[in-house]
């Protein structure tokens, strides 16, 4: 990175000097010209920095502050958990150049619109007929194929389906309308919980939302809007109680989304009972999660056995669509759906 960097700011310097041999002169030259080395070199330190956080081999406990080597997971000066702590390596060069690669709000979002893709490839759309709400939507044999929340399915053994719901979405609307606020609540509880935590939070709310909604509500279901409103009451909750005065501010602000969400609940379509199951579980979680990572080697076991299950569970359930796929297609030729 040195060796690249003396490089180019040698060779800006052999343009600039041809520059002044051409002719080129005045107070904007001289400007430009002190631009592009300051901006040149700006560069060449970010590189720099870049190499400096590849190669270190180090990094610092956030409990007692001592430089630990990377590959340690838990500190041996204080024992806590060194997970969530930036290191060396492959995944710090991808840090610093993609900040936001391979976060869990991201990565959720790609998986979202990935699969509303793959529908719309395997079996096009229902059309518009009705109306901009229904642009792009699929047809409800899809959703079904593809694990929708629907009575009594559910009951009879394909209880993956309170997962793989909130992966499927009505239409393109839907679908935007979900991503923006998942970039915009996901984040908020990430970067204070950690990625791990914000998954699990996010899997049980929407679990627990359309597990009530299916208790309550035989009309099928999809979209991740209960584990939404999950991520909104975990916050209320943990902000109001357990956040301090800034917490209390954020709050406040998810209370006026949750305020201005009650408009949705006069739509017709709507799964207003999983939104409220969402709430109901995120504002439980908020009373009991804490923020960060671990503090003991307990608690970084546990969370790993919660996480893993999150994340097994999530891919078992769409094994199970897959696997259940051409059964399920039968079904709606029995049913003359097809």
């Amino acid at each position: 990175m040195a060796t690249l960097g003396r490089f180019l700011l040698a060779a800006l310097n052999q343009c600039l000097r041809l520059g002044d041999a051409l002719g080129l002169r005045g107070p904007r030259w001289e400007w430009k010209k002190q631009t592009w080395r300051q901006g040149l070199e700006a560069r060449i330190a970010a590189w720099e920095n870049l190499g400096r956080g590849v190669r270190v081999q180090t990094r610092m406990c956030r409990e007692c502050r001592t430089l630990v080597p990377r590959r340690e997971r838990t500190c041996p000066s204080c024992g806590a958990s060194m997970s969530g702590i930036p290191s060396g390596g492959l995944g710090r060069m991808l840090s610093l150049v993609a900040p936001a690669f391979g976060t869990a709000s991201t990565l959720l979002i790609t998986v979202n619109v990935g699969i509303s893709l793959l529908i719309l490839l395997l079996w096009g759309s229902a059309g518009a007929a009705g109306g901009p709400l229904r642009l792009l939507s699929p047809s409800g044999q899809a959703l079904y194929v593809f694990g929708e929340k629907c009575w009594p399915e559910v009951f009879q053994g394909e209880i993956w389906r309170l997962i793989t719901a909130n992966y499927l979405h009505g239409g393109l609307l839907h679908l935007a309308f979900n991503c923006y606020a998942l970039a915009t609540l996901g984040p908020l509880v990430e970067e204070s919980f950690g990625a791990r935590k914000f998954f699990v939070i996010y899997t049980v709310c929407g679990v627990f939302a359309f597990g009530l909604s299916a208790l309550f509500s035989p009309v099928p279901a999809v979209g991740a809007s209960g584990a939404l409103f999950g991520l909104m009451g975990f916050g209320i909750t943990f902000g109001r109680f357990r956040g301090g005065r800034a917490g209390r501010m954020i709050s406040d602000q998810l209370v006026r989304w949750v305020v201005y969400s009650v408009i949705m609940f006069f739509m017709p379509g709507i799964d207003n009972v999983a939104h409220i199951g969402g709430l109901i579980a995120g504002g439980t979680l908020g009373l009991v999660v804490a923020p960060g990572e671990p503090r003991s080697r307990a608690g970084e076991i546990a969370l790993r056995w919660l996480s893993g299950g999150a994340l097994l569970a999530t891919l078992a359930s769409f094994a199970m669509v897959a696997l259940t796929y051409e059964r399920h297609l039968e079904i709606l030729r029995l049913r003359g759906w097809l």
